[in-house]
């Protein structure tokens, strides 16, 4: 049973163990999936805005450095700025950019490239120089428009990995709860047959009297616990009277009814702290009384003799009466009298065997160490 449950809980934790696992790895990978496209977004916004605005300012520069070079010489040498506007404005133009971006790059497209020839005036690259700063203004506006949408984005992400960490966190706690629950309902299944294998391990199958084994460890251990308590003790065995008669004449299975009877008879009388019945073996019965004196005693004795006849349990081949009687021996152990357990159970078999000499149905004690 402890093997099986064992089994079960480890299973359990094992289970437990795998979900916590794949919800960190999906957490993991998640927050890295999070992660990379934040990292997009910076890139977007680094190198889609920072980088191309910084290109701008070259062409610009190169347009201004082109516009002094013609007002200083006639015979400028245009091709190194073309060349150096060109590299810059390829770069700026293959750049990353939406749709709405690229119409508006699109346009001033035309004007940059038809601007790149000697036939071009002075007035046309201040022209295409204020279309350059148009495009840095609105690359910084779209600059604040991405960085406006990434921090919305960052907020929304921080949120997600938030509520995917309660999330798993909840799991975790209802799983973890659930396993202790069934370990707690299983430890208490566990103690509850472990109670009653043991107290089937100590009860008689048919009457559920304590068995002869349990009888051994209670009455070998009744003397020390009379001298430590200082109680008067007594042992008390019972016995039915022509039970074989009995049987020969109803048949085995009423037999074993009456015993029953007869043992839930006593098992309800003798029913108080320190009161032991015990079933000693066929139709002989055993109790033990811790703390009686011998007024007491016969008091009990005499009722259970009226007790069991009471029951009116027929028995007609009985030759003292016509229902089911018992007949009693028993002995009072006085503290520190050190009698021995095998001289007790002698002493109350022979009152026993004095009450059916002197006609059955009747009790005989006697005080042991007056």
């Amino acid at each position: 049973m402890k093997k099986e449950f064992y089994k079960s809980v480890g299973f359990k934790l094992g289970v437990l163990s795998f979900i916590i696992l794949a919800s960190l790895f999906t957490s993991s990978f998640m927050f890295n999936s999070q992660i990379d496209k934040l990292k997009k977004q910076i890139d977007y916004i680094y190198f889609g805005n920072y980088m191309p605005v910084l290109k701008l300012h070259s062409i610009e520069e190169n347009y201004n450095d082109l516009i002094k070079c013609m007002r200083s010489y006639k015979k400028c040498k245009r091709d190194p700025f073309f060349k150096s506007i060109k590299k810059d404005w390829d770069y700026y133009n293959n750049s990353y950019k939406d749709i709405e971006e690229r119409k508006v790059v699109s346009k001033i497209d035309k004007s940059v490239n038809n601007s790149l020839t000697y036939k071009t005036k002075i007035s046309t690259y201040k022209n295409v120089i204020k279309r350059i700063n148009f495009l840095k203004e609105y690359e910084k506006k779209i600059a604040y428009k991405k960085r406006v949408e990434f921090l919305k984005e960052y907020s929304s992400m921080k949120d997600y990995l938030f509520y995917n960490m309660i999330a798993l966190i909840i799991v975790s706690f209802i799983f973890i709860s659930f396993i202790i629950y069934s370990i707690i309902k299983k430890d208490n299944q566990l103690k509850i047959l472990t109670k009653k294998y043991a107290l089937e391990s100590i009860t008689d199958s048919m009457t559920k009297l304590y068995n002869r084994k349990y009888f051994d460890k209670i009455f070998d251990n009744m003397p020390f616990i009379s001298n430590q308590n200082s109680w008067h003790t007594a042992f008390v065995m019972l016995d039915i009277d022509f039970f074989k008669q009995y049987n020969d004449t109803y048949g085995h299975d009423l037999g074993d009814e009456t015993l029953k009877a007869v043992a839930k008879e006593l098992k309800e009388y003798f029913n108080k702290d320190y009161e032991y019945v015990f079933r000693l073996g066929g139709e002989e019965f055993g109790v033990i009384l811790f703390d009686i004196d011998e007024k007491t005693l016969k008091e009990c004795l005499k009722d259970v003799n009226n007790n069991i006849q009471s029951l009116n349990i027929e028995h007609k081949n009985s030759k003292i009466a016509n229902v089911v009687t018992i007949s009693i021996g028993a002995v009072i152990y006085k503290p520190y009298s050190y009698t021995s357990c095998n001289k007790l159970y002698k002493i109350a078999d022979e009152c026993l065997y004095k009450s059916k000499e002197n006609g059955r149905n009747q009790f005989t004690i006697y005080n042991e160490g007056e």
